[in-house]
């Protein structure tokens, strides 16, 4: 980052340009590129005026603040520069855009979906008749049971609810899908 001081009315003294650059350094710390900061420091009777300029991420940030002192001037300038960068930055983490609607209402997305390894277990369900399946269950709340029934000779799921009863799951054929496995 490099700093161009100009004085308006003003002679810059090697003890005003330290005191600028040094303020300007605690822009550093937000981590971002800025190109040449243009400061203009001014008096115009008792007002000491400072101005700012720079580009960051090709956006440009100005400031200027106007006080009965110099240093306070620089002082104020900085703070706004530094209160900019800091929004600006804010805005790039957030993902907010400028408008206050987006916030406001944000857009609903689908979650992304991540590819999940699935591992596949051959076994054999059981043939069993249905009084048999629901004693074979027991008596865990989350217990699941796969079996052919042997009455219909179907493919059949119980399972027992948080509520103690059981749920009988009849699943019927459908069209045939493409499943994409990974083994």
């Amino acid at each position: 980052m490099q700093v161009l001081l100009t004085g308006r009315h003003v002679e810059i003294t090697a003890a005003l340009r330290r005191y600028v650059e040094t303020k300007l350094k605690r822009l550093e710390r937000f981590g971002v590129k800025l190109s040449n900061i243009q400061v203009v420091v001014g008096v115009e009777k008792f007002r000491h005026t400072a101005e700012a300029t720079c580009m960051l991420n090709g956006r440009a940030i100005q400031a200027k603040v106007s006080t009965e002192e110099m240093y306070a001037s620089i002082d104020q300038l900085v703070d706004k520069v530094e209160s900019q960068i800091r929004k600006r930055k804010d805005r790039l983490i957030n993902h907010k855009g400028g408008s206050q609607r987006k916030a406001l209402r944000p857009k609903e997305r689908a979650p992304a979906t991540q590819a999940v390894e699935v591992k596949m277990v051959r076994s054999a369900a059981p043939v069993l008749r249905l009084n048999d399946a629901v004693a074979k269950l027991g008596e865990n709340p989350s217990a699941i049971l796969v079996f052919v029934n042997e009455a219909s000779n179907t493919l059949q799921v119980l399972r027992r609810l948080a509520s103690g009863e059981v749920e009988l799951i009849d699943p019927e054929p459908q069209a045939p899908m493409e499943l994409h496995v990974r083994a």
